[in-house]
């Protein structure tokens, strides 16, 4: 490989920045290798490079960080049209990249909760176009990723083929050599910030404490209990605005607990972590996560939540524990007291110190440039991975569905039954709702296909006049199936949900202007879930309607049943999102081994059918309760949780009532399901949400009644009965 001439550019560089420290060492990689460097950036604190080209283009002062970056840009076009170089490679988002450093979680997808009125400003508009020229599907920008998390995000909002994101391996420094002598560092550090030698050290390591969750940690560390509260203290390390989080620790009376340290230099770090007794990182989103591979190398255990791209090698490693979504508080403050007095603490630390001598998380440099070199010996024109007559603006197709396009897919779910593709219908609604699933084969593997061809004006007004959104096309299944695999806690319970292969949508116009939403066209593509049938249908093949289960093992798998589809709303509700179409038609059940009877052991549950889920926003009065929380805290506002309006949540677990009506359920099966849901006693469930209860049983005995009155043999029947059974949508 000959020597290439490279421009790296950066927004801004930090000696305290993960992104700079890896901007750092890839740069230092291609110098190694002989290549020609040149380094663009807006502002530069620390120590100057040494032997490299540098050129600084500095914004306005007093601009905001948004107008800075577009100042960057406009001056790093000019300079880049002056000076040939053979690849323009990025660590920030930005139009005109060759290869982009994935270090950012995406922007679209954190603030998709915020007002839409947010949205219509300058700064969202040119964040989001500076990230749309990276990922957009017209872009030909290789993308080097660090997780699949960050590539599963991106591809919900801009459809990026997978061929575009390189994924790097994990990132640690060569240079980083964890302390051998931690008791002495231990005791070194306690002197040093005259600190009692038994007090327990909490560390928290890392700028940008709004981002990675310091609220959180003071927090936790205030619902200590007395005793354990009195031993612990919070160190906190990061160059950042620290004055709302003294406040936080001073009205949480825990002031005297927590010691800010400021930013230090990549070489205290080692001793930081050889000094401390667990590290606590519940971050709100964290593209990786450095500092926790750098923690479970020093031998320090590892509190984290699971949006941080590392935390898999905290689970990995056995080094510590991992906060599943969606977020709960209290999960965190129950989790730190019990790692606190852990007996697990000294294996926590063996298993992380022999993780981190895998000589695999060294290797990101080396890999980012492999993969920079590769893209140069590829032809310009060969770059663009989409194809050139490709004129749907939104599209996803896996690697294995890359021979289709958007028109050949709708053919196949327009097709008769039969032929090349071997099709079956499996539910024909195209006159009445413009809908049609077929199931189909390709290259030995089945899949099933769902076509919105455009709803109609008619079916819109329906929906409308009876208080309904309409449903115009698959955008709900495609985000719902996304938000479903983000909480991990459902994963924990076992529960599965669609695998997507393909994705699309083709907005129609109105006079070639304005977007018509009564024919857009819209598909989605799933693997097929191979022998699994309905919940309803088993029970009915079981024949629980007239002999309900009386053995013990029948009796425990029927309870774990319950248990099962409890938890599931429970976690969907406090995720901010509803079903909508909540029966035992839509959880499908797979058993993994074909003798014996069905078990917990050797079934799984899969949720499917999500092209009406909803997932809420926070409303207007949460927001303003945030900014007023913030003020009277004198804290930056955090943006609110998102919740399920109770009336949705009522229509979901009515629904899974009605379906199960004639399942022969005793009242103690629903009253265990009640405080499942509940997530408290059950006293507590029919004391204070009493009302929602009755709510849910008046609904429930509604839909129940209106089946009962039709006719089996009538057409109203067929066409509208609610939880009709089938194998897969």
């Amino acid at each position: 490989m000959f020597a290439m001439r490279i421009a790296f550019c950066l927004f801004e560089y930090s000696p305290y920045s993960g992104l700079s420290l890896d901007f750092r060492r890839i740069l230092r990689e291609s110098l190694k290798r002989g290549h020609d460097a040149h380094v663009f950036v807006s502002a530069w604190h620390g120590d100057p490079l040494e032997g490299v080209p540098f050129t600084l283009l500095p914004a306005w002062r007093f601009a905001s960080n948004h107008t800075k970056n577009k100042q960057f840009h406009d001056k790093l076009k000019s300079e880049l049209s002056r000076n040939r170089f053979d690849i323009v490679v990025g660590f920030n988002k930005m139009p005109g990249l060759d290869v982009y450093y994935g270090a950012d979680i995406c922007y679209v997808r954190r603030t998709e909760q915020h007002p839409a009125i947010l949205k219509l400003g300058r700064r969202y508009k040119r964040r989001k176009s500076f990230e749309a020229a990276v990922f957009g599907l017209e872009s030909k920008t290789l993308i080097l990723s660090l997780s699949e998390r960050q590539k599963s995000e991106y591809q919900e909002h801009y459809f990026t083929p997978n061929e575009r994101f390189h994924l790097l391996p994990p990132t640690l420094d060569t240079r980083f050599s964890p302390i051998a002598d931690r008791a002495g560092e231990r005791e070194k550090l306690r002197q040093e910030l005259d600190i009692p030698v038994k007090d327990l050290l909490l560390m928290f390591i890392g700028s940008g404490f709004a981002t990675k969750g310091l609220d959180r940690v003071i927090e936790a560390l205030a619902s200590l209990p007395q005793d354990l509260r009195k031993q612990a203290r919070l160190i906190v390390v990061g160059d950042d605005d620290e004055r709302q989080y003294r406040k936080q620790a001073e009205r949480l009376e825990v002031s005297g607990r927590v010691r800010f340290l400021g930013g230090r230099s990549r070489t205290d770090i080692p001793k930081l972590l050889a000094a401390g007794d667990l590290m606590v990182h519940p971050a709100y989103g964290e593209n990786t996560g450095t500092v926790l591979l750098e923690a479970i190398a020093a031998g320090l255990p590892v509190l984290a939540t699971d949006v941080c791209g590392y935390a898999n090698h905290i689970e990995a490693a056995g080094a510590g524990t991992v906060l599943d979504s969606p977020f709960e508080q209290g999960a965190l403050n129950t989790l730190l007291a019990a790692m606190l007095t852990s007996p697990d603490q000294t294996r926590w630390s063996t298993n992380g110190q022999r993780y981190g001598k895998n000589p695999a998380l060294y290797q990101m440099p080396s890999k980012a440039v492999d993969a920079i070199e590769h893209l140069h010996s590829v032809p310009r024109s060969l770059r663009n991975t989409t194809a050139e007559n490709q004129d749907i603006p939104n599209v996803y197709l896996r690697e294995d569905l890359s021979a289709f396009d958007f028109a050949e897919l709708m053919a196949i779910g327009k097709s008769e039954p039969g032929g090349r593709y071997m099709v079956h219908l499996e539910r024909d609604k195209l006159a009445d709702e413009g809908r049609r699933t077929v199931s189909f084969s390709h290259q030995g593997r089945r899949y099933y296909l769902k076509i919105h061809d455009g709803v109609g004006w008619k079916e819109i007004g329906k929906n409308l006049t009876s208080l309904r959104l309409p449903v115009l096309g698959a955008e709900n299944e495609w985000k719902g199936v996304h938000h479903l695999r983000r909480q991990t806690l459902l994963q924990n319970l076992g529960l599965d949900t669609l695998e997507i292969a393909g994705y699309g949508t083709r907005h129609r116009h109105l006079a070639k202007v304005l977007n018509d939403p009564a024919r857009r066209q819209s598909l989605i593509v799933t693997d097929e879930i191979p022998k699994a049938k309905s919940l309803e249908d088993l029970c009915g093949e079981w024949g629980w309607e007239h002999n309900p289960p009386k053995t013990a093992q029948e009796i425990r798998f029927k309870r774990w049943l319950i248990e099962q589809l409890a938890q599931t709303a429970r976690i969907l509700h406090s995720s901010g999102a509803n079903h909508r179409d909540f029966y035992l038609s839509h959880f499908l059940l797979h058993q993994t081994e074909k003798k014996g009877a069905p078990s917990p052991e050797n079934c799984r549950i899969s949720l499917i059918d999500l092209h009406r889920m909803r997932i809420h926003k926070p409303q207007l009065r949460a927001w303003i309760g945030a900014v007023v929380q913030g003020l009277w805290k004198r804290q930056r506002p955090q943006t609110p949780q998102s919740e399920t309006p109770s009336r949705w949540k009522m229509r979901d677990v009515s629904g899974l009532h009605y379906s199960s009506m004639d399942l022969g359920l005793s009242a103690r099966d629903r009253l265990r399901f009640i405080r499942l849901y509940s997530g408290g006693s059950l006293r507590q469930a029919l004391g204070q949400d009493r009302q929602f209860w009755e709510r849910v049983e008046r609904r429930a005995n509604r839909l129940y009644a209106a089946e009962q009155r039709r006719s089996p043999d009538s057409e109203l029947a067929a066409a509208q009965t609610l939880h009709s059974a089938g194998t897969q949508p």
